[in-house]
């Protein structure tokens, strides 16, 4: 926890203790003041008191003491903050793997014009081996697959010798009716794209070169809509293609045809880029899809998504904040994959720019580059929607037990008059003939840490699988209660919130914001017992 010293020589107290100042004892060397670098009064300003009574506003933040000689800088913050290992500041959000690993992926620019073909290094940074001029393209594996009415094969006629750059390539290509490619640091040039060894052979193009196959990481970027090939790539598994929108004047925005929202109606949009990798773990034909995209627009396509971007700002920013620490902190979640985190509840939600407003942007905006620590370092970030009355402390939802997860009895909540708190309260009856006995522990703070029914027991997080697999409860929490009725021989469910409890509430989030007034690191602050912005 924070030294309370920080919070006591303000420019506040300051006028205070000069106003009493012949009272005020002698202070030694041994005596210190720490500046409120993160702002938490919203009083920046330090002073020192000497030994004579006299006040000295101090320069900087830092440590200092008042000795006889003068006021004297002694070091830096208590606390060096941790800094989030983000490589070149980019975070890659798995899109599409595994079981949802795509046939092909169809991309269109909605602001901006054109892509860069390249690849990213181990440090992040885009490497550009090419480029089109075309605004809505496919990309599909290198291999016998169809993308809407077009069939490509896995083999082709590769013409002459390498070239050494992308122009020269794509000349000769167009020559012969061709396409450039990468392959493995140099550029050749390929001709058509056939499904059996046979149908290459018997192409005129051999006349002019030899068939070659694509390989099993080899990838082709096609015009949308055509069988036209406009570029090849395979780098084998040492690099993956990227394709990098060209923003013109502003940040590019594209539309990824395969990526849903919720509704599953809606084509998402992203900032950022693209990679497109073919893993020997899935079908040789699929693409896993990664959206290579700057910290503070991940966090934009997050927050909207995760909280109602109409909430208030103060609320937003709390779930910025909190978003933004989440990420930092699951770096390279997903190796094997390729990717830090997914667009998915697995790590937090994340669709893009579709839902984005003027006001969850504004709320990233003014937070960025601001985490939740905990003395100096990061935090584990967990958020909810709604906790019923109470959060938990981390070991009584799972394992281990984490300083700052503590829990805490949110008044916020239940005083909450919003009507659109969807999630407040809930209760429900569940006959004893129909399930057997139910018996209840409960935490200290007063959530359920044990249920068990007819002999089986519930414990830790999984107390909520109680409430939607035997009590038929739409929403959970661990912020119940359960009371047996002998007259009607049944067992009454009371209780409210929706989720782990572990962390922020969202709903109380907006109760500290709209109803309380409290400002985005008071709202952390409370949730995160010990923890502070910076």
């Amino acid at each position: 926890m924070k030294s309370s010293l920080k919070r006591v020589i303000t420019a506040l107290l300051a006028a205070v203790l000069l106003a009493t100042a012949p009272c005020v004892p002698a202070f030694g060397a041994q005596m210190y003041y720490v500046n409120d670098g993160d702002n938490t009064l919203a009083l920046a300003d330090a002073y020192a008191i000497g030994a004579d009574g006299s006040t000295a506003k101090l320069p900087e933040s830092g440590v200092y003491a008042a000795t006889a000689s003068g006021t004297q800088l002694l070091g830096g913050s208590e606390y060096e903050n941790e800094q989030p290992n983000i490589p070149n500041g980019i975070v890659r959000v798995g899109l599409a793997f595994g079981s949802t690993a795509l046939d092909a992926v169809h991309l269109q620019i909605k602001t901006g014009s054109g892509f860069a073909f390249g690849y990213y290094d181990s440090d992040r940074v885009f490497r550009s081996v090419g480029s089109t001029a075309e605004s809505a393209v496919t990309v599909v594996a290198d291999t016998n697959v169809t993308a809407g009415d077009s069939t490509f094969g896995a083999y082709h006629v590769q013409l002459g010798t390498a070239y050494a750059s992308f122009d020269a390539a794509e000349a000769a290509a167009r020559d012969r009716s061709g396409y450039p490619v990468f392959y493995n640091g140099m550029y050749y040039v390929r001709v058509g794209s056939y499904t059996t060894m046979e149908a290459a052979s018997n192409s005129a193009a051999t006349a002019y070169g030899s068939v070659v196959s694509g390989g099993a990481r080899s990838v082709l970027v096609v015009k949308a809509g055509t069988d036209q090939i406009l570029f090849g790539f395979d780098c084998g598994s040492t690099y993956s293609l990227s394709l990098a929108p060209q923003s013109g004047s502003g940040a590019a925005i594209t539309q990824v045809a395969e990526c849903k929202d919720r509704s599953g109606t809606r084509s998402c949009t992203y900032y950022g880029d693209f990679q497109f990798t073919r893993l020997s773990t899935q079908d040789p034909q699929k693409l896993t899809l990664v959206n290579f995209v700057g910290l503070e627009p991940y966090v934009k396509g997050v927050t909207p998504y995760e909280m109602s971007s109409g909430w208030p700002l103060e609320a937003l920013k709390a779930q910025a904040v909190c978003a933004r620490t989440y990420v930092a902190s699951h770096m390279n979640g997903s190796p094997a994959n390729g990717f830090d985190v997914t667009g998915t509840t697995t790590s937090q939600v994340y669709y893009g720019t579709l839902d984005a407003s003027a006001n969850s942007d504004r709320a990233v905006d003014e937070t960025a580059g601001k985490f939740v620590r905990y003395e100096g370092k990061l935090c584990e970030t967990f958020y909810f929607a709604a906790d019923g009355g109470a959060t938990e402390d981390s070991e009584n939802v799972w394992v281990t037990k984490v300083p700052y997860l503590r829990g805490v009895v949110d008044l916020y909540e239940t005083a909450s008059t919003d009507p659109g708190f969807y999630c407040k309260s809930w209760s429900t009856s569940v006959s004893r003939a129909a399930v057997g006995d139910i018996s209840i522990t409960y935490t200290p703070i007063g959530n359920a840490m044990t249920v068990t029914v007819g002999g089986k027991t519930y414990s830790k997080d999984a107390v909520r699988t109680f409430l939607t697999s035997v009590c038929g409860l739409r929403y959970n929490s661990r912020h119940f209660t359960v009371e047996y009725d002998a007259a009607a021989d049944a067992y009454s469910v009371v209780g409210g919130g929706y989720g782990h409890n572990c962390g922020m509430s969202q709903w109380g989030a907006k109760a500290m914001a709209q109803e309380h007034g409290k400002t985005y690191e008071e709202i952390i602050s409370f949730y995160y017992t010990g923890a502070y912005v910076a």
